[in-house]
């Protein structure tokens, strides 16, 4: 659009629908109709409230239900209001159809295929997706609802909201930027966000394609970058740069990084998997029962606190870690069951780490229980009710924050790794590491052993019981002056994320795959509608066979 269309893209404002059941398990939906979460329908919501009292002649509106719904939340579409804008469902504002890529994990794509080759399926044509549209395809049903729809309800002097899909959104910004075709960016636009027309050039500056990726690239490939972190402190360390970081310096890396984590799951739902039976069976065995007895049989066997067996059966009590949260994000997990097996295993530790430290340690024995408490248990239990409070309060910021951030939280971490790598005793490599590679290896084939078979949550029970709190376990150590302990847990870090890449082949065995027939009662999936279905009594079709569209009258 020219210049002088400043005042006109000042009455046009466009939302992406809010967050939909397969935005928080990270899979692509497409046309597959997935439903708003909780959140999804409280981030309408907050659009709702924002914009109450602001005039709105014409909504467009996407037939899907995730749009539809969204739309009904901000506009009450239902109501009979003399407010009310007149309401037309387009069936030519539904997401892309991406053929092979439906329902697929993102993360696995951008590692099977590369973050770029991701991008450009996503945004133009790609040899790596089969069926669906092709962007020729989808571009031209967009345009012509662009240039028979909304250009001429524009120029009528309208005001006028898009409540669509971010594919359909990010394709109508290319055409009012007048674009070339091939030139496709993420505009990382978030759930229920309301973009104004004459603002979109400000957003797309802010945007650069090339961080973008990545910072993608990080996230899905967090164990090279942690891998990377734990050679350059060992170099470094080897170099004579020893350096001893407080503890209470690691544990703020430690909780930033978890914050910043958290902020990017749907902690709305987690109260049905925290109380999902099977997890909390595993949970109470993995890490009440087994901790607990082998505990028991080291200070039977009468083995010191320093011994690989007493170090083990603290490893054993050792809660899961908000790490393995974005490890199942990247491997094709749904994520919340990992989160509700870190929030348990870690209000189990309160009891599990105290019985263990209790019978292997022989002195100092209160305060390395009151310690492992507060840093196990609390800083999860504080994080979550923190993010939980800041989600209920901004929820389109908090997810945006997360999701925009995640590659922060990787840094962090691997900023805690540089750290305790200087920390090591480079001399003990022959006492230390072999007992850490014991556990790390322990560790995964104790996790293959325990979870469920089949099971839609298999890849959440194995990630979450393979990765422990080693940063948690490295502080406890510290505060308490438990050296060996300390040492080991340094030294675990390397063959825990060396094991990772076992972890990715293991993974393909466990992972659901996007045509599971259980996928549609997972995430509530319908049957894709129409813009007929939503016709109702205020609401009449326009005889336009071409544009299949129904309008509110």
């Amino acid at each position: 659009m020219a210049e002088h269309d400043e005042q006109l893209l000042s009455r046009l404002f466009m939302v992406r629908h809010g967050e939909s059941t397969c935005n928080s398990v990270h899979r692509i939906a497409g046309q597959r109709d997935a439903p708003l979460t909780f959140l999804g329908r409280i981030q309408a919501e907050k659009v709702a409230g924002r914009h109450r009292g602001q005039h709105f002649d014409r909504v467009y509106v996407s037939p899907l239900t995730r749009a539809y719904e969204t739309a009904d939340t901000i506009f009450r579409l239902d109501a009979h209001e003399a407010d009310v804008p007149e309401v037309v469902v387009d069936e030519r504002l539904m997401e892309r159809d991406f053929g092979s890529y439906t329902l697929e994990s993102k993360s696995i794509l951008q590692r099977r295929h590369g973050i770029a080759e991701y991008e450009r399926a996503m945004n133009a044509d790609s040899p790596t997706m089969h069926g669906g549209e092709t962007f020729r395809q989808f571009k031209d049903r967009v345009h012509a609802f662009y240039e028979q729809e909304l250009l001429p309800a524009l120029r009528r002097g309208e005001t006028v909201c898009v409540v669509s899909h971010k594919y359909v959104v990010e394709l109508i910004c290319r055409f009012i930027l007048d674009r070339p075709a091939d030139e496709s960016y993420d505009l990382r636009l978030p759930n229920s966000q309301m973009l104004q027309g004459d603002r979109i050039h400000s957003y797309v500056k802010n945007e650069n394609k090339t961080m973008n990726m990545v910072y993608d690239w990080m996230v899905v490939n967090h164990p090279v970058v942690f891998c990377a972190g734990l050679a350059a402190g060992l170099l470094a360390n080897l170099a004579g740069a020893r350096i001893s970081t407080s503890p209470y310096v690691l544990l703020l890396l430690l909780v930033l990084a978890s914050v910043i984590t958290m902020c990017r799951i749907e902690l709305e739902n987690a109260r049905a998997f925290v109380t999902d039976r099977g997890t909390l069976r595993s949970v109470a065995l993995r890490y009440l029962v087994l901790p607990t007895a082998f505990a028991a049989l080291v200070r039977w066997s009468d083995a010191g606190s320093t011994s690989t067996a007493a170090i083990a059966a603290v490893f054993l009590a050792t809660p899961s870690s908000v790490v393995a949260m974005t490890v199942s994000r990247c491997l094709g997990g749904m994520i919340m069951p990992t989160f509700a097996q870190v929030l348990l295993s870690s209000l189990a530790a309160t009891l599990s780490f105290s019985t263990v430290l209790a019978l292997t340690l022989q002195e100092d024995v209160a305060p390395a229980i009151a310690i492992s408490a507060a840093t196990s248990t609390g800083v999860v239990t504080a994080v979550y009710v923190l993010v939980k409070r800041l989600r209920e309060r901004s929820p389109i910021r908090t997810a945006k924050y997360g999701e925009r951030n995640g590659y922060v939280a990787v840094l962090l971490l691997t900023a805690f790794i540089v750290l305790v790598c200087l920390k090591l005793d480079l001399q003990g490599f022959t006492s230390y590491a072999p007992t850490a590679a014991g556990i790390a290896v322990g560790l995964r084939m104790l996790a293959a052993l325990l979870k469920r078979r089949r099971h839609v949550q298999t890849l959440d029970d194995y990630t979450a019981m393979t990765y422990p709190n080693v940063f948690v376990v490295v502080i406890i150590a510290a505060l308490t002056g438990n050296q060996p302990l300390e040492q080991v847990a340094i030294w675990a870090l390397l063959p825990m994320f060396v094991l990772s890449f076992f972890d990715s082949w293991y993974a393909r065995h466990l992972v659901v795959a996007p045509d599971d027939p259980r996928w549609p009662d997972v995430l509530g999936l319908q049957d894709r509608p129409s813009a007929e279905q939503h016709v109702t009594a205020p609401v009449r079709a326009i005889d336009d066979p071409d544009a299949r569209l129904s309008a509110r009258s």
